[in-house]
């Protein structure tokens, strides 16, 4: 059955647990986890039950060399394997009005952790976009195919000169949730990776507070009802 227009939530994609409670709130429908197959399933559930649009929102990893941890991006478009899926002109224009520092430039939507420096590079070259992240193609896809406004906000984790440790995503859940204790066991395993670990743990403090700021000022509906007070894009 149906929600009624007036009780239509936004659906926020998120990837972890953390993003997911900055994200909720009055007029948010927050979908989460790390397993593709299902979590296209619940976003396509949840948007046939009715939603007033879709938000990608969380960390990222920063591929544009500018970008720096706690750097907010705005999406333009959300470049994919398969093409690109522009986002809401008018959406977009109402989260840079209440996020008036975050830059507007085109995401990656990837379907497999990007973690070496290399491979950021190869992206930053072949799409100009300024993060990736894995839940934005996903979100894009269920947009499209239910005609519903898009936008993605993605806050900068790691920047493009650092690579991921392999043990920072050892403990890495379908659940969205994070394995200390495999972690741990990982760096039993891979000392050298100790250093890089205690750095992102700095990076993710950082990305996570400009996260909730950013959930702060955009208020219900993720700033879905202050675009639409906006006169539409004639350009």
């Amino acid at each position: 059955m149906k929600l009624h227009h007036e009780t239509r939530p936004v659906i926020a994609a998120v990837g972890l647990d953390f993003e997911a409670r900055a994200v909720r709130g009055p007029g948010v429908a927050v979908i989460y986890g790390q397993s593709r197959s299902k979590y296209l399933q619940e976003l396509h559930s949840k948007a046939r039950l009715g939603a007033r649009g879709v938000i990608s929102f969380g960390i990222a990893g920063g591929i544009s060399p500018r970008l720096r941890p706690g750097d907010i991006v705005v999406a333009e478009a959300v470049v994919t394997a398969s093409g690109i899926f522009h986002t809401s002109r008018e959406w977009s224009r109402a989260l840079r009005q209440a996020l008036p520092k975050a830059h507007y430039m085109p995401i990656f939507g990837a379907e497999a952790p990007v973690l070496t420096v290399l491979e950021k590079e190869a992206l930053w070259s072949a799409t100009g976009a300024g993060t990736v992240d894995m839940e934005s193609s996903a979100a894009a896809e269920v947009a499209a195919h239910h005609k519903l406004p898009f936008a993605a906000l993605r806050v900068v984790l790691d920047p493009a000169h650092r690579p991921i440790p392999l043990s920072a995503i050892a403990g890495a859940r379908a659940d969205g949730k994070t394995d200390g204790t495999a972690v741990l066991r990982s760096l039993m395993r891979r000392p050298q990776d100790f250093r890089g670990v205690l750095r992102l743990a700095n990076d993710t403090r950082i990305a996570t507070q400009a996260l909730f700021r950013c959930r702060q000022s955009l208020g219900p509906f993720l700033g879905l009802l202050d675009a639409m007070k906006l006169p539409l894009n004639v350009e």
